[in-house]
């Protein structure tokens, strides 16, 4: 199974921006049974904007820093038609400017297989993607647990696994604000054999790039 780590980092000063980013670059090695995810994690400081992001899941129950070898979903991750992982984020300002921030999620590369209609498939079509935002953890759980209890989770998430952002409307993290965010990966209970690959070929994989996104309040996000 491939495993790949990328880093991207870009800073950019100009009279009156000042750009901050913080690449959580993961590879998550998603295959149809399986899943490995290995997220690095920079704080990086412009002047006073200071960003910093946290992670637990289903199997890291306290906070942790996010660090290269960071394994932030399963790595025996079941994925089937239905299953849904999420992970937790807690994004903090530990500065002295406000931002705004955004979180985003690329697919870097993939390995297609062949389904049992011996056709030529890759998962990201497949997977769906999506970040709820709260105050606090609570709130969160609450929400997503409302989702899955009314079986809404196709209709919220419904953005294919590719090219994402989704910015915190509205919040602005002043100096010790903590904001969280829950990411969610999800398989459709639709999905059928047209994505479950044939024995005898190899499992399709997803490499996924997740980036954190702060910039100083009052300028849009691009």
């Amino acid at each position: 199974m491939k495993k790949r780590i990328s880093t991207k980092n870009a800073l950019a000063l100009s009279a009156m921006l000042l750009v901050f980013w913080v690449l959580l670059a993961t590879n998550a090695t998603v295959a149809w049974f399986s899943d490995t995810t290995q997220t690095a994690k920079n704080t990086f400081i412009i002047g006073d904007l200071n960003l910093d992001v946290d992670y637990k899941n289903g199997f890291v129950t306290s906070w942790m820093d996010l660090e290269n070898d960071s394994k932030v979903f399963h790595e025996k991750a079941l994925y089937e038609p239905g299953y849904t992982q999420v992970v937790w984020l807690k994004v903090t300002n530990k500065g002295t400017v406000d931002f705004e921030y955004k979180v985003t999620v690329d697919v870097n590369d993939y390995t297609s297989s062949v389904n049992q209609y011996g056709a030529a498939f890759c998962l990201p079509p497949h997977l769906r993607f999506g970040v709820l935002f709260g105050a606090d953890e609570i709130e969160l759980e609450r929400e997503l647990a409302q989702i899955k209890a009314d079986k809404k989770m196709s209709d919220y998430m419904t953005k294919p696994l590719n090219t994402y952002s989704e910015q915190d409307v509205g919040a602005v993290l002043r100096p010790g604000d903590v904001r969280y965010a829950a990411v969610v990966v999800y398989m459709p209970e639709t999905v059928g054999n047209e994505a479950n690959y044939q024995k005898g070929y190899a499992a399709p994989q997803v490499d996924l790039g997740m980036t954190v996104f702060a910039q100083q309040a009052g300028t849009p996000l691009s």
